[in-house]
């Protein structure tokens, strides 16, 4: 069988990219691919052995699209995957007519991305609604995706999936419930350290240690949490592969966590518990519990409506529980308490 050239963009979040690793497995089986990534999640390219892969920014810089075009003049693909949504990315099909464009499309409201127009030069294309309830979710509609003559298969044979090393298991302890502290999150609900804390000292009740970790994508808004979870609590540097105990308690800060080191600890979790997002993706990988947290505002039927839309596209069939929170930190954690 001859190998198909393919390219694929997917430079976005973390999360996302684990909603197209069913898709992405299927294409490099038995042809030669090509993946774009973002600075947000490279750190997974460890899935990709002996896969050439691309680093460009989120936010598609003009250097980026000039290396693009470059790329796409340069090489001839047979089939290109559009699995982020960027505008720039619509426009190719329209200039390099002989190379089959496949895409997820949206419809919104009163705006279609990309326009009627340009979605005529996609060879194959699939539509998440965000005006209506979706049939499918974003994960399923990118494996209808998938071209001719590749057969579809769910394992994730065709990744890398490393294990754990026993020097980093070794530091972890044997049972524990994994929490993800979110900057953003937390802001709008109006909680602090406080709450933080109350949230921590309450998983205690239910497991006998807590692990948690705080956002990723450090920047300056971060840095204050993070310099108080180094002070108040013992915590894990799995980089360094060491660990700093100041007291009894078992309320563990996992340092300055990694990609693939969040991997891996959200497999040996009993339990994960976030706001949704990437823990909420990663335990679907790992068919591992998931609790999800939300702190949606709703104030009319309209509201009401589009998160349920939201809900649709992103988490159906996935299986996961979920709490929605207000900024009352004792009823939260009864609603924690009672999913956990």
């Amino acid at each position: 069988m001859n190998k198909k050239k393919i390219l694929i963009f997917k430079n976005d979040r973390g999360g996302d990219l684990f909603t197209s690793l069913n898709l992405i497995s299927n294409l490099i089986k038995n042809n030669n691919v090509k993946i774009y990534l973002s600075e947000l999640n490279i750190g997974f390219s460890f899935f990709f052995l002996n896969i050439q892969l691309v680093k460009i920014k989120f936010n598609l810089s003009f250097i980026n699209k000039i290396n693009i075009i470059y790329d796409l003049f340069k090489n001839n693909y047979e089939e290109i995957y559009i699995l982020t949504p960027k505008n720039f990315y619509f426009f190719l099909p329209f200039f390099f007519r002989k190379t089959k464009f496949f895409a997820i499309v949206y419809n919104s409201q009163n705006k279609l991305r990309p326009i009627n127009f340009l979605r005529n030069y996609l060879y194959k294309y699939k539509i998440v609604y965000r005006n209506k309830i979706n049939k499918k979710s974003y994960r399923e509609l990118q494996i209808d995706l998938l071209g001719e003559n590749i057969s579809y298969d769910d394992t994730y044979k065709n990744l890398n999936i490393p294990t754990i090393t026993t020097d980093k298991l070794n530091l972890l302890p044997n049972n524990f419930i994994l929490f993800q502290f979110k900057y953003i999150f937390f802001e709008r609900l109006g909680w602090g350290n406080d709450e933080i804390v109350k949230i921590l000292n309450s998983l205690l009740d239910k497991y006998e240690c807590v692990l948690f970790f705080s956002d990723i994508e450090d920047n300056k808004f971060t840095k204050k949490y993070t310099t108080f979870f180094q002070n108040e609590f013992s915590y894990i540097d799995l980089n360094k592969k060491i660990k700093n105990t100041i007291n009894d308690k078992k309320i563990i800060y996992l340092k300055k966590l990694g990609a693939l080191d969040l991997f891996h600890i959200i497999k040996l979790s009993k339990k994960n518990l976030g706001p949704h997002g990437i823990i909420s993706h990663i335990s679907f990988f790992h068919d591992v519990s998931c609790h999800n947290l939300y702190n949606f505002k709703i104030k009319n039927i309209n509201d009401y409506k589009h998160e349920k839309i939201s809900f649709s596209e992103w988490c159906k069939n996935m299986g996961s529980s979920f709490s929605f929170l207000n900024n009352d930190i004792d009823k939260a954690i009864r609603k924690i308490m009672r999913n956990v």
